[in-house]
């Protein structure tokens, strides 16, 4: 490869080791064993060998690994080592034993086999880039020299196991890097040491892995985007975690809503609990960090919707799905004229919060709702609330910015004051 082709890839070279220890974090523990291994090249490669050691050693020490978070560690070593990695021309493997082929990169014995032309130019089954392969490739030939066999997509649609030989066929599975939970528990007992979890695949575990709620994972732990805290895909939901906020599941109707509004990278921002039952026992909800706080809140009648921000927190005043309002059944929309947010609830008979940067949140339900409205709600005479409704003499009333709607008890009827 040519200097400044070298050079060109530092950069993206760095970026893929910082990436990686930012999710593979500090091992939960001192390593239990420690696996030696060469780096070395046969035959005309083109491939640079400074970049295949470092990729190679920074996916082997990464956590998402064979490391098993922090129990297993791999050292680069001079010579002697347990194994040897080669970066090795496709003559070369085709060589090195009956079995192997100059199209594939192959293990034999002691000596791990990355076929050159597979290492530089990927393989027209693998979707998610070069750098992405290159990890796949050595974990998968390294899991060979640690005692794993080949296998089979399990089942479409969910990510395929590393010992999957993704670069020949995904059938039907979605490709993926790191080695399934299953796999890294095989290596584990193979090598005499536990796997210490990450936080995701705790959750995960404890939640019944591909038997629960979530089903099979659809990704591998990866970043959020937003520059804290990581996540994992599953058929039905996702596994949220960052160090302030714990790490949590969102699934279900739920869940679907909280992808639809962007993730942790929405305003929902992330989890702060795992689904939850409601207090009146109709519903379940998962609270959120994001906005000054927010809900998805879910009932078989009204769907999944979600609550932040300042209607967020005048629903929560007003005790919620419990109080006057009741359940959400929309989320938070635009106002017609632009200058505002609005939610609808079942409370009440129907009623809303309404919310303005100058004015704040307020709420509107009930028979003055139903006044409002038929003046044509903000757009009409009376405008955006100023006030929640409130307790008077002989009933109660909602002040607006072109007057205010009161209702009295006795009657039932509602009177529009207009001019303040």
């Amino acid at each position: 490869m040519p200097r400044t082709a070298r050079l060109a890839l530092v950069p993206a070279v760095l970026l893929l080791l910082l990436v990686a220890g930012l999710l593979a974090g500090a091992p939960a523990s001192s390593a239990e064993r420690t696996i030696t291994y060469t780096v070395s090249s046969r035959g005309a490669v083109q491939g640079d060998l400074g970049r295949f050691a470092a990729v190679a050693r920074e996916t082997l020490a990464d956590a998402r690994g064979w490391a098993l978070g922090g129990t297993l560690a791999f050292q680069e070593v001079a010579g002697g080592g347990d194994f040897d990695l080669v970066l090795a021309s496709p003559a070369v493997v085709a060589a090195a034993s009956p079995g192997c082929s100059a199209t594939w990169s192959c293990r034999v014995g002691r000596t791990v086999y990355v076929n050159d032309e597979r290492w530089r130019l990927g393989t027209a089954s693998w979707p998610h880039g070069l750098a992405e392969y290159q990890r796949y490739v050595l974990l998968h030939e390294v899991g060979h020299w640690l005692g794993l066999g080949h296998t089979d997509c399990p089942t479409p649609g969910r990510t395929a196991w590393v010992m999957q030989q993704q670069s020949i066929s995904l059938q039907g599975c979605r490709a993926n890097v790191w080695p399934t939970i299953a796999e890294r528990e095989e290596v584990g007992r193979r090598w005499g040491v536990p796997v210490a979890w990450s936080g995701i695949e705790a959750r995960y575990r404890a939640l019944g892995a591909e038997g629960g709620v979530l089903g099979p994972p659809v990704t591998w732990e990866q970043p959020t985007g937003i520059g804290v805290g990581a996540f994992q895909g599953f058929w039905n939901g996702d596994i949220v975690s960052s160090p302030t906020t714990g790490t949590h599941e969102v699934y279900g109707a739920i869940g679907a809503r909280y992808r639809a509004l962007g993730g942790a990278a929405g305003p929902l921002g992330h989890p702060l609990t795992g689904e939850l039952s409601t207090p009146d026992g109709r519903g379940r909800y998962n609270e959120f960090a994001g906005s000054g706080g927010g809900t998805v809140h879910w009932t078989p009648q009204t769907g999944a919707h979600e609550v932040y921000g300042g209607i967020h927190d005048r629903w929560t005043a007003l005790a919620r799905e419990q109080g006057v309002l009741g359940y959400p059944w929309t989320g938070e929309l635009p106002t017609p004229d632009g200058r505002g947010r609005y939610q609808e609830f079942t409370g009440t008979g129907g009623g809303g919060v309404y919310w303005r940067p100058d004015l704040g949140a307020h709420e509107v339900y009930g028979a003055i709702h139903d006044r409002w409205t038929a003046l044509a709600r903000e757009q009409g005479v009376l405008g955006y609330p100023v006030s929640g409704e409130y307790e008077v003499p002989g009933g109660r009333r909602s002040d607006f910015e072109g007057g205010a709607i009161r209702w009295d008890r006795a009657t039932g009827t509602t009177t529009v004051l207009t001019g303040g």
